[in-house]
């Protein structure tokens, strides 16, 4: 790996296909081309990419908190007070579902507030890598700007929050139904409207430094629309959107974690540090098996009968990962900025 540039996070030519460019191109060619891909191909479900890439994207931001004494103590209660609660709401949960009371309610509610916990997650990230590319390039955004385009992210969080809640309409209350159609046209509106004017708002940016933005930050931004654009198209499928959220997240804690690393050992490329980059990543992955596929095979081999543990297991993971982010990844704090762009000396 050569060394990157100082306005990248993984390489400058790199960066920008890793945050949005890939997706755009896998995704919108699934739209333009569906009469000649299989539909097997784009409705599918990859175990090999949901190991190696969406859940290794979990188990690295686990990684992140837990690997450092300070993280856990500074974000006590992501590391510790979070984790607890979830474990019990989890156990009651399942209690309730099994006899004599038979109630899965409980269960149901875990899956409907991880569903619309994750629309703030996805535009959160954008958000994010929006702001780590403003701030590595020396670009600051006006007041107006940032809640221009933060207002157009929680357009589409609600968009997102209303299509989980129309594909799955056991999650809404029965007298709400008729309302459903409704509301996801009104926010299929109000999302175009949402994409004119943040696009509007990034070339009034442009215009405003008198020179070009960086692929970076703008195609977050975009890839996001070109996802919803897919689920608007395909709702029963949210595979590749995982896939490509998780391809986004993973280039963050892969350069914190080879910041620490050259920090250690005074060296940005050694064999050392290639070798434990190599470890971090295989560790990764052995994690992510063992979770997302270990715990279900383990709890339901050789009959089944505990898929409701697997389910809830898995939801109360994707919660705590939300939840764990919305801590962490704050481009503001000194901390995030000291491991995060260590590399480029831009703090």
């Amino acid at each position: 790996m050569s060394n990157p540039s100082p306005r990248a996070i993984i390489h400058p030519t790199v960066d920008p296909w890793l945050v949005g460019g890939l997706s755009i191109l896998v995704l919108l060619s699934f739209i333009i081309l569906s009469s000649r891909i299989p539909q097997e191909m784009i409705l599918g479900n990859f175990l090999v990419l949901t190991v190696l890439v969406n859940g290794t994207h979990f188990m690295a931001s686990y990684f992140l908190l837990y690997s450092s004494r300070e993280y856990i103590a500074r974000y006590r209660t992501a590391s510790i007070v979070m984790p607890l609660g979830l474990l019990s709401v989890g156990a009651l949960s399942l209690w309730m579902a099994a006899p004599p009371h038979n109630n899965p309610e409980l269960i149901k509610g875990i899956l409907v507030i991880t569903a619309l916990y994750l629309a703030l997650h996805y535009t959160g990230q954008t958000w994010g890598m929006m702001a780590s590319y403003a701030h590595l390039n020396g670009i600051r955004f006006s007041q107006g700007e940032r809640a221009t385009l933060r207002s157009c992210l929680r357009v589409m969080a609600g968009w997102q929050m209303i299509w989980a809640l129309t594909t799955s309409p056991s999650y809404i209350p029965t007298p709400l139904l008729p309302w459903a159609g409704i509301c996801m046209s009104v926010f299929t509106a109000a999302g175009v409207i949402s994409l004119i004017v943040g696009a509007s708002t990034l070339l009034s940016l442009r215009r405003r430094l008198h020179a070009p933005l960086p692929l970076s930050l703008i195609l977050p931004f975009l890839s996001l629309y070109v996802w919803y654009t897919f689920l608007y198209v395909y709702p029963q499928s949210i595979f590749w959107v995982q896939i490509f959220h998780a391809t986004q997240y993973l280039s963050f804690p892969f350069r914190v974690e080879s910041n620490r690393i050259s920090r250690r050992y005074r060296a940005e490329i050694s064999p050392t540090h290639i070798r434990h980059l190599l470890t971090y990543s295989l560790s990764l992955c052995a994690a992510s098996l063992f979770v997302f596929v270990g715990v279900d095979k383990a709890l339901n081999y050789p009959n089944g009968g505990f898929e409701a543990y697997t389910i809830v297991f898995i939801s109360l993971i994707n919660i705590h990962h939300y939840f764990i982010d919305g801590c962490i990844w704050h481009i503001r704090s000194p901390e995030v900025r000291a491991d995060l762009f260590a590399h480029t000396h831009a703090r």
